[in-house]
């Protein structure tokens, strides 16, 4: 009987792998447009498969590896998802909205709780392999959608339109003009395979063919072309390349206070858009917001930066947006902020908003470093870097690929096995001034660097 649970299990087993990404894969087509048009999210429920299948495992094995560890990180990520489900329902409360309101705005966050119980299924049955699984997935579906976009204009058209798109820099006359580039734009799984090239290069240490999947995604990421993850790349891969400088103690002070600082930018920028000056400074350097400044300067009619503003409860804005469509308040065609960090404060209030973004960036941080080691604290911060310049002027907070990889990929690389390049084998007396740094802080951060803190069964 061991060996029969030896033979399936998850992690080594080619049905399980296999069946994971076909859900994944199944999951991500939901988001080629002629699907996700007539469908909306629906297909994304396919991904509960994977759900499926780890509890069926574990019904059938009596296998609790880990549990106790994925636990400890499922209560982390659904606190915060919690904190904002309860300070909704104290707003709405305070507001005497109906309880048919209150249930609908509820259902609008909960599925990220579900969200988060397929990540933990996810490395549960394939620990460090979680991310690259879910990667072959949302990737193979990617291809598929170029494909399809591609069946429109022909092999040699569609090439000729990505060019033009790539060259052009996603100007908007090149989009608007063609069918393949409107058709392959998807949004979401663009941003993720900026995320996934992040992984790949720098927390990726033990696959072979790393090199190539950060290949891949790159690729897919110029396909997508969203102009604002080209900067949150940039600014992720600086931050990255400096962690690296730091020992493992420096590494600890630096999170902590860029997660501190982070808090304090999103209250200064919440603040300049409030007052225009956000809005004022792109356009006066020719930056195209697309109508984003029409919204914000309408949305600012409905809050205050004061310590007094109590929000609005969760989805407010997108209401909001949607009950003005088609009558003279109009202001522009789409019903979304393109702003999460605004997004969040009009909905949560001056003091719910502290709340969720010290739980968001500083909490979440020290667990982090406190209980996964510094290397795993840096993978979260990197991540989140990217993510929230994409926040300031888009709606992936909540997207439902991005939701899922910045969290499962701290924890794939929390369960890989830590692999460190190694050192010439030489007296230290003998090494240069580079050498000999890097020998020096390799002994210091050996504990920190070599096990997590906590231990994986």
């Amino acid at each position: 009987m061991a060996e029969r649970i030896n033979d399936l299990y998850p992690k080594r087993s080619k049905i399980y792998i296999g069946l994971y990404i076909f859900f994944i894969f199944g999951a991500a087509m939901g988001d080629w447009k002629v699907v996700n048009t007539a469908l909306g999210a629906l297909p994304k429920v396919i991904s509960v498969g994977a759900l499926g299948i780890a509890v069926l495992y574990i019904l059938w094995s009596g296998n609790f590896k880990n549990f106790k560890i994925l636990s400890r990180f499922g209560l982390m990520f659904s606190s915060i998802i919690i904190g904002i489900i309860l300070c909704s329902i104290l707003i709405w409360i305070l507001d005497l909205q109906s309880l048919g309101y209150i249930f609908k705005g509820v259902s609008k966050i909960s599925y990220q709780l579900l969200n988060i119980a397929i990540v933990l299924a996810a490395v549960y049955m394939f620990e460090e392999q979680a991310a690259k699984y879910t990667f072959f997935g949302i990737a193979a579906a990617n291809f598929v959608i170029i494909l399809l976009g591609a069946a429109t204009t022909g092999i040699g058209g569609a090439i000729r339109d990505m060019i033009a798109n790539i060259t052009s820099f996603g100007a908007n006359d090149v989009i608007n003009n063609s069918t393949f580039i409107r058709a392959i734009e998807i949004h979401d799984i663009t941003f993720v395979m900026g995320v996934f090239f992040l992984y790949f290069v720098f927390f990726c240490p033990g696959e072979k063919y790393r090199y190539l999947y950060a290949a891949v995604a790159m690729f897919l990421f110029f396909a997508g072309l969203k102009r604002i993850a080209f900067l949150s790349l940039f600014l992720a891969i600086l931050f990255a390349l400096f962690c690296r400088l730091l020992s493992s103690k420096a590494q600890a002070r630096f999170l902590i206070f860029i997660a501190v600082s982070i808090v304090v930018f999103c209250y200064f920028y919440i603040f300049i858009i409030q007052k225009g000056i956000f809005s004022s400074f792109l356009m006066e350097h020719d930056i195209e917001l697309n109508g984003r400044e029409k919204i914000y300067d309408y949305i600012s009619n409905f809050y205050k930066v004061s310590p007094t503003y109590r929000g609005r409860g969760y989805e407010f804005c997108v209401q909001l947006l949607k009950s003005m469509k088609g009558t003279k308040d109009q202001v522009v065609a789409i019903t979304a902020v393109h702003n999460d960090i605004l997004k969040m404060y009009v909905e949560m209030g001056f003091w719910g908003f502290l709340l969720w973004i010290m739980g968001y960036y500083v909490f979440q941080t020290h667990w982090f470093i406190s209980r996964c080691g510094e290397k795993t604290a840096v993978c979260f911060m990197v991540i989140n870097v990217y993510m929230l310049i994409t926040y300031m002027t888009d709606n992936t907070m909540f997207y439902y690929w991005s939701s899922m990889v910045i969290r499962m990929i701290p924890m794939s690389f929390f369960f890989a096995p830590v692999k460190e390049t190694p050192l010439r084998p030489i007296p230290v007396y003998r090494m240069n001034s580079l050498e000999k740094w890097r020998y020096n802080r390799r002994e210091k951060d050996k504990l920190t660097q070599r096990k997590p803190r906590m231990e994986v069964e």
